[in-house]
């Protein structure tokens, strides 16, 4: 009879490094090609992991980067670590604007066209309801604001004054309200947006819209079927919103300026935007300077907050910028008439 040898410790190491490299390695690859299809599909049923912007999933990637570096397995740990980058890159939002934000590009351009008054500057702003969170906006100079949890009338009359100044106006709504140069009167408002239509000084006729859509459920219990049920709803509500919203835009004369922009509440790669007017396009797409993101405002990891324009105007410049007494960063953009 032959006497079977022990293992050694060695073929022991070996044997559970070869068993939780195969472990971790399959999780994540797995991991991915779900995450991958979830962020390319958007289906309403993974809503639960897409609100996350893709640098939260490439964290995770890391961690099991980290996991097989330990277990000297640093070629799998490459490949892992290298495919969450691309996962994390190709569904990144917008970029390109980090690349814009390098140096100081010249707003020449912005500036001849504003003193010929061709030009606006536009804030959007969910000021958590305090005026001072808006009386901080007056080193911008703007023209335009669009203002989500909004403070009341009698505080809306008296930063408008502070503000623009005598020719000056306002529209206050539920949840969302507007500030501009001109005069403003009422198109349509319900507990979401408020939509009104401003002839400004020169003449110049524009429709505008201030908006807060539904704010997602608060949780991250993702064992949980009823969180991903929740998320779910949550999505076919703001889809809703946004479509009661694009209804009223499309009944207004074909032909005026537009404007929508507000905190919507939402990951910039949602398919909520779809409902939005064909003919509008996010500002900061094609003008975003810098980090983008506006919640929060001390460590701004998601960009919830956007402006939108139709081909009326030319966005030259569109940044996020720190704000006070709020949660959320001013989305300021300057924009021209074309």
């Amino acid at each position: 009879m032959t006497n079977r040898q022990p293992s050694t410790l060695p073929e022991k190491r070996s044997r559970t490094t070869w068993i939780l490299t195969t472990l971790v390695t399959g999780i994540s690859l797995l991991l991915f090609l779900f995450l991958t299809l979830c962020y390319r599909q958007q289906y309403d049923a993974c809503a639960a992991v897409t609100v996350y912007p893709s640098w939260v999933w490439f964290l995770c990637g890391l961690c099991f980067a980290f996991i097989l570096i330990r277990n000297k397995n640093k070629r799998t740990a490459i490949s892992t670590l290298f495919i969450w980058l691309l996962f994390m890159v190709f569904f990144a939002d917008t970029p390109l604007s980090l690349w814009r934000g390098i140096g100081s590009p010249s707003d020449i351009e912005w500036i001849d066209a504003r003193e010929q008054q061709r030009a606006m500057r536009v804030i959007s702003l969910n000021c958590s309801g305090r005026k001072t969170s808006v009386l901080a906006l007056k080193q911008w100079e703007p023209d335009l604001i669009l203002l989500q949890e909004t403070p009341n009338k009698n505080q809306l009359t008296e930063i408008t004054a502070e503000l623009i100044g005598a020719n000056g106006s306002f529209l206050a709504g539920v949840d969302a309200s507007l500030i501009t140069r001109g005069e403003i009167e009422l198109i349509a408002a319900t507990g979401n947006f408020i939509i009104g239509k401003i002839t400004l000084p020169t003449g110049q006729e524009l429709v505008v819209a201030s908006l807060r859509l539904s704010p997602p459920p608060f949780r991250f219990d993702l064992w949980n079927p009823e969180c991903w049920r929740a998320f779910r709803n949550h999505r076919m509500k703001q889809r809703a919103e946004v479509k009661g919203l694009s209804k009223v835009l499309a009944a207004l004369p074909a032909g005026l300026p537009v404007i929508v922009g507000g905190d919507f509440n939402a990951n910039p790669r949602d398919p909520i935007f779809a409902e939005l007017p064909v003919s509008l396009q996010d500002a900061f797409v094609s003008a975003g300077r810098g980090w983008g993101n506006t919640i929060i405002n001390d460590i701004p990891f998601l960009r919830i907050d956007q402006i939108w324009v139709n081909d009326s105007f030319q966005p030259v410049r569109v940044m996020a910028d720190t704000s006070v007494d709020t949660d959320h960063r001013t989305v300021i953009a300057d924009l021209i008439f074309k």
